[in-house]
């Protein structure tokens, strides 16, 4: 078995990963991500749990990363305010592609805590071959190369804080597929990445998500840091 990437002691437990999945599977294919979340995780030294619906958001907070893959999901108050609270006081997040389309107003909260919002999917064709370049100066994404991969475009606005370690480019510009922020003394990770099985069978962003768990998950004191 391999040996996982968190130190784990008699005092210090496993960590826990919650992998929250809610909304309409039309359009996403919300089983196969489950699937290879888990996996993922897993093989990163998670214990992983799932939860379909959001119902638990309202209380979260006892895991050390949270993963949320919304399709069309609709969130209450009391969770809205549950997820931002848990990492405020130091879970991590990861939000998965179709997380980024917020539909649930007031938007406000949740476009502050995962950093971006879903605006449009640009213009035809809605998913091509496209070109990831990736930082090479963040721990995430240092020493990945850039790679090529068929997937669905996202055009996003962004918050000011956030920083972006993967992207496309477009005749518009740079389009973020993924990016970071800190949240309080958690940390926050955005995959535009997930949309159907062709994602999840690419080996770097299978990478990515293991290093963004194993980033924004961190136990301990180095929460929220840089």
């Amino acid at each position: 078995m391999r040996a996982p990437q968190h130190d784990v002691t008699p005092n210090r437990p496993w960590p826990t990963a919650l992998v929250v999945v809610t909304g309409d599977d039309v359009y996403e294919d919300l089983f196969t991500a489950v699937d290879q979340l888990r996996d993922l995780l897993t093989a990163e030294g998670f214990v992983t749990r799932t939860a379909i619906g959001t119902d638990r958001l309202a209380d979260a907070g006892a895991d050390d990363l949270i993963v949320l893959y919304t399709a069309a999901g609709r969130f209450t108050v009391a969770q809205r305010q549950g997820l931002a609270r848990a990492v405020e006081t130091g879970a991590g997040l990861l939000a998965v592609h179709s997380t980024a389309v917020l539909t649930s107003p007031p938007d406000q909260e949740l476009f502050e805590l995962i950093g971006s919002r879903y605006v449009s999917h640009g213009p035809p064709p809605h998913e091509s071959r496209l070109r990831v370049r990736l930082d090479p100066d963040h721990e995430l994404t240092r020493g990945i190369e850039p790679f090529e991969l068929t997937h669905e475009h996202y055009r996003l606005v962004t918050a000011p804080d956030v920083r972006v370690l993967a992207w496309r480019t477009t005749a518009d510009g740079p389009e973020p597929l993924v990016h970071v922020r800190a949240h309080g003394r958690g940390r926050v990770c955005y995959l535009q990445f997930g949309h159907d099985r062709r994602a999840w069978g690419e080996p770097a962003v299978r990478q990515l998500f293991r290093r963004a768990a194993r980033w924004a998950g961190r136990p301990g004191p180095d929460r929220g840091d840089d």
